[in-house]
This record gives structure tokens, sequence and C-alpha cells, in this order.
């Protein structure tokens, strides 16, 4: 073995470049899976030793008073002190990362140590001194919890004797990428750091930005991701393109101030701050009376936004402030981490967070916001320039849907049941008879189908729990039609909230499905919700809908409805362009229309897979087709409506199966009390679609 060590040419480029090679190709595979990735670093250390947001946009967003109760997720915890700073009556944090918390905790114990003085503060925070830390920390360490006690016991030294900037994840992960892609790209950020990072230093020298942000491309998505907390899936399409990186890189170095307030990126550089001219506000003279007295605002969970707002007293907050957590998490536990917000917020408590993305439109539960995209006015301005999107909205007074996905139990089928079901849905194509109108069709394909009907489609019609999610506020008295509901399925989602409505047609051409719909409302609700759920066998097409309507919901019809749904409906109705224009009269003044259906795999619906998933529908007489997205789109999106799409995958029996959630509504907002209003105007025309798997 020795031997044939001896024999590798050491001296050989090639050599090299096959041992980088296959370093390369072993840490990517060490780092591909993030999460897991994050876990351990979680485990074992914080990954922030400062946050990476800006507190000067925060402040500007937020104008924070003395009387607000604010939330805030921890990371290391300074930008929540920069909040105490105005003196507000409250501040709480969370994180799911103990160790942020006690980092966070050891600031907050040393604050609230009665001998701390300004020069004792500024020495661990600024200059990472590691003498005063420890005599500071001998001090003070009794009042720490015992668990963060221990922790520290054992590290405090090292942290602060090798430099407080390099402690966490991205302090580790900047102490080795900095000085190495420096080195690679060819810029000298010594002499840059000599001239004071002059502006026209970096101007002379920007290829290095170009150089960089190849490096980026190569490095960020695959090995840095994780040491900086970023999952797998928050890293979108864009993070592999050089260009993405480029225009970052160039906002933050090209800035002119960067030199003189851009404090963020100088610490790593410089291991620390070098002076009190350039850093944050917590560490500046001028700030620290008032940051030791307002120290003891403070309260903080170990646990997740839902947790943490699910052990606080109701209504508690009036601001909250929720990072780019988001961005990783399914709708539905957006939307359970929302209901959960409204509960622990007042009325119009204004939310901010930021994300990785420009639009939301990606998860259907956001249609249930008035968001405002603060990114045009704020990203210019944000030094730190991590996130490209920003955004707020005031909490609604409405409740938000209640979405319960399991089924009832009348709902359910046994296995033979089942079997049946499915078998006959699959031969259907071959047994079935000739008929020409639409509603015998529709009779024909669902009548042998209808008692297992919803056991069976529960795992088919997977986006029909997304659509509802996307449903809307329910205020008292609130309207409901929903076009193709036949059993009635999209009722027992909001089986919690039926006593808000004032009336629910469920509108469908098949009276088989709606028969077995009624059976199973009168076993699953109380009477007086049965009361306000009316069974009408009808195409929505019909010249005198209008009127049949009005016969079962009397002068209430006027007034149209707040919420109209077609699921997985309006791609088996034959002139479906005249049922979304007759879906599109029956609104109400601030109503939407939700669809929820099955969708191309490509945007454009050209691919083979395209052409075969469509084949294999249009036998049941399903169309599926790209153009369907686009015409609803231009139908709605108009200067009082707005229109979103989601686009995702789902297996079914192993096979990825394409659906879409789209939400078109009329333009409201939410006021500073959380009641909504309709306006019109230019809308916010998120038209563009983005794709999830």
């Amino acid at each position: 073995m020795a031997s044939t060590i001896q024999k590798i040419p050491l001296d050989s480029p090639y050599t090299w470049l096959t041992a980088l090679t296959l370093s390369y190709v072993f840490l990517r595979r060490l780092l591909t899976g993030s999460f897991s990735m994050i876990e351990k670093i979680c485990n074992r250390t914080y990954i922030y030793n400062i946050c990476w947001e800006d507190p000067a946009v925060d402040h500007e967003i937020l104008k924070i008073t003395k009387d607000d109760v604010i939330f805030r997720i921890c990371s290391a915890g300074d930008i929540v002190l920069d909040y105490a700073i105005e003196g507000p009556q409250k501040i709480v944090v969370c994180d799911m990362n103990q160790h942020q918390l006690w980092l966070f905790e050891l600031k907050i114990r040393m604050l609230r140590d009665a001998s701390l003085t300004y020069d004792e503060w500024w020495s661990i925070w600024g200059s990472s001194d590691v003498n005063v830390a420890m005599r500071v920390w001998k001090r003070m360490r009794h009042t720490m919890s015992s668990t963060g006690r221990k922790w520290w016991d054992g590290r405090i030294e090292r942290v602060f004797r090798n430099g407080y900037a390099t402690s966490g994840s991205t302090g580790f992960a900047a102490k080795l990428l900095v000085p190495w892609l420096m080195h690679v790209v060819g810029f000298d950020i010594k002499s840059w750091a000599e001239t004071g990072f002059s502006h026209e230093y970096i101007r002379e020298n920007s290829a290095m930005i170009e150089r960089s942000a190849w490096w980026f491309r190569k490095l960020f998505p695959s090995v840095l991701a994780p040491f900086a907390g970023v999952p797998s899936n928050q890293i979108g399409p864009e993070f592999y393109t050089v260009e993405f990186y480029e225009s970052i890189l160039r906002e933050i170095f090209l800035d002119p101030d960067f030199g003189r307030t851009n404090y963020f990126y100088r610490f790593y550089y410089e291991k620390g701050y070098k002076d009190q001219s350039c850093c944050p506000r917590t560490l500046k003279p001028e700030h620290f009376e008032a940051l030791r007295a307002n120290a003891s605002c403070f309260e903080w969970h170990h646990a997740t936004v839902q947790e943490t707002m699910e052990r606080v007293k109701p209504h508690s907050f009036t601001k909250l402030v929720l990072l780019d957590h988001m961005d990783w998490m399914p709708n539905n536990i957006v939307h359970d981490e929302w209901l959960a917000l409204q509960r622990a917020a007042v009325p119009g408590a204004l939310c901010l967070w930021r994300s990785a993305f420009t639009k939301m439109d990606d998860k259907p539960f956001f249609n249930n916001l008035n968001i405002t995209d603060l990114s045009p006015a704020w990203y210019s301005k944000d030094r730190v320039k991590m996130y490209p999107g920003t955004f707020c909205c005031f909490m609604p007074r409405d409740p938000f849907p209640f979405i319960d996905p399991e089924p009832s139990p009348v709902q359910r089928a046994s296995f033979v049941r089942k079997l049946k079901t499915t078998t006959k849905m699959i031969l259907h194509p071959l047994t079935a008879g000739k008929v020409s109108a639409h509603g015998d069709k529709m009779s024909s394909f669902y009548a042998d189908q209808a008692i297992g009907y919803d056991a069976v489609r529960e795992k088919m019609l997977v986006a029909r729990p997304e659509m509802m999610s996307a449903f809307g506020t329910i205020k008292k008295g609130h309207t409901w039609l929903d076009i193709g509901g036949g059993t009635g399925r999209n009722l027992h989602y909001l089986r919690a909230q039926l006593d808000l409505f004032d009336h629910i047609v469920v509108l469908d051409i098949c009276q088989e499905l709606l028969a077995i719909g009624e059976h199973n409302a009168r076993r699953s609700f109380t009477s007086a919700q049965c009361d306000k759920i009316i069974w009408l066998c009808l195409d929505i097409n019909s010249k005198d809908v209008r009127s049949k309507l009005a016969d079962v919901c009397g002068q209430a019809v006027g007034r149209g409805f707040d919420t109209v749904t077609f699921s997985y409906s309006l791609s088996m109705i034959p002139d479906w362009q005249c049922a979304l224009d007759s879906a599109k009269t029956l609104m109400s003044v601030d109503g939407r229309l939700l669809i929820s259906d099955f969708d191309t795999y490509t945007e454009r619906g050209s691919s083979i897979k395209d052409w075969i998933i469509h084949t294999w529908y249009k036998q049941d007489g399903v169309r599926i087709e790209a153009a369907s997205r686009q015409i609803v789109h231009a139908k709605f999106l108009t200067d009082d409506h707005q229109v979103t799409t989601a686009r995702f995958q789902r297996k079914l029996a192993g096979v990825l199966i394409p659906h879409h959630v789209t939400c078109c509504r009329r333009m409201t907002v939410t006021t500073p009390q959380g009641l909504n209003h309709t306006i019109l105007g230019n809308p916010v025309k998120n038209g563009e679609e983005k794709k999830t798997d």
C-alpha cells in the first residue's frame, strides 16, 4: 500500500486536479441532503452568529412604539435587541435550534448583569476579547438556564479566543470561503480594506464580481447552502444561474456606502467590528443604556412558530416578523401556522416576512391575505441583499378557512367497495353506451361509482384541499357556490365553520352524485347546517341558471356568491369558457373564483408526457390543456381582479400527476383594523406561475 502511494506523482497537476475533483464529489454527496445536514449542524451548534436581515429596513416598516408586543424568530438575536432599543412593551422570540436560543440567552443575561459596562459589552461582542468575556461569564454564569450554562461552559472560552465571527456554521463557512474565494478570483481584499473599502477601488476591480458569481453558482446550491441554513426546497431555479449571484454581488459591493455602513459583510472579513463607526446599533454607546433598561422585555421559546403561537395569550401581538422560514414549508403547514398566528395576533396586526422568491403564488393559502410587495421600495435600501422578496400584510379580522383534511366517516369505504368503484371507472370507456347529452354522459359515468366515489377519489383529486386553503376569510353570512360539487366532498373540509355560512349551493349535472352528497351531509352535519345547503341539479351553462338559483336562494342571489369553486369539474364541462363567464357574473362584489384541476407537466403542455396524460384522461371526458390556464388568466386579470396559479405534482400509484390551483379574486385591501374592503385600480398582476414538485 505504501509503495503504491509513493508511486503517485504528487508534483503533477493532474494528480491535484483528480484529488480536488474527488474531494468535491465526496463533499457534494455529503451535503446533498441539506435538511439532514442542517439538522446535524443544529444538533451541534448555532447556524447564525449575526442576523441576515437589515434592522434599519425593519424599523422603517414596523415603526415600533412603546405599546407594541412583537414576535420574531430569534436567529442570532441581535435584531430583536435592536428592536428593544425602542422600548416596546414585550418581545417574544422562538427558534427550533436550541443553540441559537442559548446564544441569545447569553446576550440577555449579560445585559441584565447590573455590573456590566459598555466597554465590556463592546469588548465581548465587538472585538471578541476572550479575557473580558470570561470575566463577565464568571460573574453572571449562575443566571443562565442550567442547560445553557452547561453548553457554554464547554465552549465559551474557545468561541471568543478563536473569534466570535468564526463561530456557528456561517462563521465557519466564511472563515474557509472568503480567503479561498478571493485567492481563486484574484482579488486582493486586503488592499481594498486598506482603502477603507472605497467605492472607487471596487469599481476598478469589478471583474472579481463576475468571477465570484461563477463560483457561487457552483458551490452555493450543493455545498454552502446548509451552512447558511438554506434547505434544498428553498433553492429555486434562479439559484442555478450565474446572473442571480452577479446581480446580488453587484448590489452589495458596488454600493457607494458599503465601506461606511455595511457591517454585515465586513464582520466576517475583519473578524468582528473594528470600531463603532460601522457596527450594529446594539453596539453603539449611545444606545447601551436603553438596551440594558429594556433587556427585561424578552420571552423566548424553544419551539416552532406555530407551537409558540399556541402557547401565548390570544390576541397578544401587534407586530410579527416571520423571516423567510415559510419558503421551505408546504402549503398545509403554512396554512396551519397562520391559523395559529391569527389566534395570537390582534386584528390588523402588521406581519412582515422575507423570501428567496419574488412572488408568493406558489402557496394557495396566501390568497387569504392582501399582501403588499415591499421589494421594489426596500430592496435597494437593504444592505444585506439576501432576500429578493420582502412582503407585509395586516392580519384580517375574519377567520381563515379551517381545513379538516380527514374525510367524514360516511365518506370512507371498504377495500371491496373501492375495488369495485375503481374497476368500473377503468372499464367505463369499454362498457359505456353511446350518449350525446352532457348530463347523460355524466350520469352514465358516475351512476355506478357514486357510492364509493369520495373514497376512491380522495388520493386522486389531491388539489382539492389546496384549493380550499385559498377559500378566503369567512365572515358571518358567507355564501358559496360549488359548481360540479357532486358528492359535496368540499363541504366536509369546512365542517368546523359551516355555521358561519348563510347558504351553500352544490350545483351539479349528475343527480346520482348529488343524492349521495345530500345523504352524507345528513349523516355528518347538524340539521341546522344541512338547512343551509342546497343541492341543485342544473347545468351552469343553462340560460335560466340565475333564475333557478333565485328560486332556491331567494333575493340573496342578487348580491352574488362570496366564493365560487370548480373542483376538478371545469375540465369536464364541454363549453367551459361559457361556464367561466357564467361563474364570473355570479360572484359578489368582493368574491373569488377558485379552480382545482389536472394540469400539464410543462407550462406550454407540449411534451410527450403532456400528450400521454391528455390522451389518457380524454377517454373519460377530461380535458387537459395548458391553454385552459392561459384563458382563465386572460378572462380574469383585469383592473379589478388579480389571478394566481400554483402548479405542483403528486404521486398516484408511483406516477407523478400534475395539478394546479388557480384563484381569481376581486382586488381588496385589509385596513390596520383588520377589515377587508374592495378596491378598484391596476392589479398586482400575479399572473406568473411557479411550479413546485
